[in-house]
């Protein structure tokens, strides 16, 4: 029998807070509800996600705010010997459907200055320049 192994984590929950390293990833925690049969309790969560990612999605990082995540499980010893634990976000979304069917358009937010962002990348207006300006004047003309 194959040893089968999956590392992959959905979860969804509240976030609570927002830390920026300065680094590679950017580390936020969850406050997500653990369901037994008796009790209903709040979990914490730990995850990184990378620059990259938490740059295209930056809208969904406001304290408060609900999203869905997946990930996989990571870990590491500390230097008092402790094994923590987190999830590396892969995917995040403020829609579960986005995960069940797949993202189906681009993810197009505003940037604080009014700046179109697809996708993560900025969509800046360059002015044409005076020649450009005349090309196109040319160009339309016969329309006018």
């Amino acid at each position: 029998m194959d040893d089968i192994n999956y590392n992959e984590v959905l979860i969804s929950g509240i976030i609570n807070v927002i830390t920026d390293t300065n680094g590679k990833y950017i580390k936020f925690g969850l406050t997500t509800n653990k369901y037994t049969l008796n009790e209903d309790k709040k979990v914490y969560v730990s995850l990184n996600i990378s620059r990259e990612l938490f740059n295209t999605y930056q809208d969904y990082f406001i304290k408060g705010n609900k999203v869905f995540v997946k990930g996989y499980l990571n870990s590491y010893i500390d230097q008092n010997k402790k094994i923590q634990s987190f999830i590396t976000v892969t995917n995040i979304s403020n829609n579960p459907t986005d995960f069940i069917k797949g993202r189906n358009s681009p993810h197009i937010r505003y940037d604080p200055d009014g700046v179109m962002v697809w996708n993560g990348k900025r969509c800046e207006a360059i002015p044409p320049t005076k020649e450009e300006l005349i090309e196109m004047e040319n160009l339309l003309k016969d329309f006018k």
